[in-house]
């Protein structure tokens, strides 16, 4: 076998976990929690065969066995053997399984994916930060104590608890971290009884250190999506949105355990820093030197709104906490007294953009923002219904400054009470032109939607996504394939105790499958709504929803984050990788490696060979 080092560290051969293959053996691993008097093996055909613990990954457990068409991993006490309640399934050819997780029937699920309606506007990097076909881990060894007053009184301002280690698991790779720190995420998250949470994987890094990315994420955040049923809403906006080419968030989903305790079932998902804006407006470019500010927008209730209405040039003018200075890039101009000025500048300019009169005029919106990259948000938030969004309630979302170009971006994000969750009544047939609450000023969206040419726009935007992928026919088995993933991680987090004051949602394992189809309580079920949603605008746009659309082709654009976690190559078409929608496209069967459309799997983790690459306070293993 060959290792192959790509960050600079200390190349370690853990010798003692070597072991040799003989002809048709297979390499068995799987992520367990035995007691302490237990071991871990692995069933073939009636025989127990035992797995090692690795010395360096918690909970990791890998050997070898032979070959066969059904397996199970169990838990081992002297004679006695606590299977797991599946039989796994074995692909022909496969030589190793690759991580998996105990009690779980699959690792590696059949996603069908979703058609690109558009080619991205803003090159992406693509990686496995927007995985949709498998369930990861993140195993925490952190300060309990100080993670333990921050779920006490979590409405309360707290530090950061160091992680002492961290360790993220997928089927193929693994990495590891030393310097992060955890503390809970959120604004009215806050208020439930199962936090949201922020890991940030440089808190505790020396000064002067390299620093430490997942995915080329410097931080992420473990939404909770307590108030989603299916816990399955966002992910399926944020795919949407990539599949409509707009920039968007990356997410997927992870199971979180810290010290030795289960948390439950998350969706990782991007945190507004300066990476995560090159990360999707710039292919990755983290030297890019005008990397501008991030603001967000937020809604507070009694008519308090990120409406982008200009108000007056003073930060006084302003309501505090609609708006925020999110992370000023890299302006350095920027400060706590006149954080708010950029984007104050914005609303002042907008009130003066010359509106397109006719068909042929554009006007002069392009020099201000991208406009068909606007519409693509304004559309889906539309077609999801996401009434505490940008568009119906002015809140969640972001707005960056290119600081050479001096142009804006609108990135929304925040969709755990989209489709359907608690929409208000009739939102699911209203048409665009009655979409926001009467009274309300959205001037960004006017100054578009006001225009006979931008509004031509947008409604060939809408037929177009409706058509390749916003209907029943396309979402409907992306659910049923998630429904099945998802079922044993839903009805595990359900089953978990909360660890904070606050307010309880007695979500269950049934809701989760009934939600995905149909209305639970407040929340119309997933598929629902989208049948509904799309019907209706197809009515008003009188279209049906066949996709007769012109074949799009193979994107070229952006570039792919390697294995290492630094390199990055371009994309050249024909990656599946470059499909930034989180699809995988065609199965190949459980047990064995499968192409995500946006993830790196070509590493293969050798953990079962006992090979690492220790790459100082952050280690990937290939």
């Amino acid at each position: 076998m060959k290792l192959r080092a790509t960050f600079a560290g200390v190349v370690a051969l853990l010798g003692s976990n070597v072991f040799h293959l003989v002809a048709a053996d297979i390499e068995y691993a799987v992520v367990a929690f035995p007691a302490a008097n237990q071991g871990v093996g692995v069933s073939v055909a009636g025989k127990l065969y035992p797995l090692k613990k690795n010395d360096q990954i918690p909970n990791l457990f890998s050997g070898t066995a032979p070959e066969t068409d059904t397996y199970q991993y169990a838990l081992t006490e002297g004679q006695k053997q606590i299977a797991e309640i599946y039989q796994r399934k074995l692909l022909k050819g496969t030589t190793k399984t690759g991580n998996e997780f105990f009690n779980r029937s699959r690792t590696i699920y059949d996603v069908p994916e979703l058609p690109q309606a558009y080619h991205p506007v803003y090159p992406p990097l693509f990686s496995g930060m927007n995985r949709s076909n498998e369930i990861a881990t993140i195993i925490l060894n952190a300060n309990q104590s100080a993670l333990d007053a921050i779920l006490k009184e979590p409405t309360e301002k707290h530090e950061y608890a160091k992680i002492f280690d961290m360790t993220y698991i997928s089927n193929q790779e693994i990495y590891k971290f030393n310097t992060a720190g955890i503390k809970n995420s959120g604004q009215s998250s806050k208020d439930f009884a199962v936090q949201s949470y922020k890991i940030d994987f440089n808190e505790f890094k020396q000064k002067g250190a390299k620093k430490n990315l997942l995915f080329g994420r410097t931080a992420v955040k473990l939404r909770a999506q307590i108030t989603d049923p299916t816990l399955t809403r966002e992910k399926l906006m944020l795919d949407c949105l990539a599949a409509s080419g707009a920039a968007t968030l990356s997410g997927s989903w992870v199971r979180l355990i810290i010290n030795g305790q289960p948390y439950g079932l998350f969706l990782m998902i991007d945190d507004s820093t300066t990476h995560l804006i090159e990360n999707i407006l710039y292919a990755g470019n983290w030297d890019y030197k005008f990397t501008g500010p991030i603001f967000k927008g937020n809604a507070l209730g009694d008519g308090k709104e990120a409406d982008l209405v200009y108000k007056g040039p003073a930060v006084s003018d302003y309501e505090k906490d609609v708006y925020k200075l999110e992370d000023k890039g890299k302006d350095k101009t920027l400060n706590k007294t006149n954080g708010l000025e950029p984007l104050i500048h914005f609303m002042d300019q907008l009130q003066y953009i010359d509106i397109a009169k006719d068909v042929q005029n554009t006007g002069n919106i392009s020099s201000l923002i991208d406009p068909t990259h606007t519409l693509l948000h304004v559309a889906m938030n539309f077609l999801s219904g996401s009434w505490d969004g940008f568009w119906y309630q002015g809140s969640n979302y972001y707005l960056t400054k290119d600081l050479q170009t001096n142009k804006w971006t609108l990135v929304t994000y925040d969709f755990d009470e989209a489709l359907g969750n608690y929409a208000p009544e009739g939102l699911a047939t209203v048409s665009y032109q009655d979409y926001v609450p009467k009274g309300a000023k959205r001037p960004l969206v006017d100054v578009l939607l006001q225009s006979p040419y931008y509004r031509a726009q947008f409604e060939e935007i809408l037929k177009t996504l409706i058509k390749r992928f916003f209907k029943p026919s396309v979402i409907n088995p992306r659910l049923a394939a998630w429904t099945e993933m998802l079922k044993d991680d839903i009805a595990w987090t359900r089953s978990i105790p909360p660890k904070s004051p606050g307010e309880k949602m007695e979500w269950t394992l049934q809701d989760f499958l009934k939600n995905m189809n149909t209305t639970v309580q407040n929340g119309m079920g997933l598929a629902e709504w989208v049948k509904l949603r799309s019907e209706s605008a197809a009515k008003q746009l009188n279209i049906n929803d066949k996709d007769d659309l012109p074949p799009l082709g193979p994107y070229k654009g952006g570039r792919v984050l390697g294995v290492d976690g630094e390199k990055k190559e371009e994309n050249n078409g024909n990656n599946q990788q470059g499909n930034p929608n989180g699809s995988n496209g065609q199965s190949q069967g459980e047990g064995q490696a499968k192409k995500d459309n946006s993830a790196s799997t070509s590493s293969i983790s050798l953990i079962g060979l006992g090979m690492s690459v220790i790459l100082g306070a952050s280690q990937l293993l290939l």
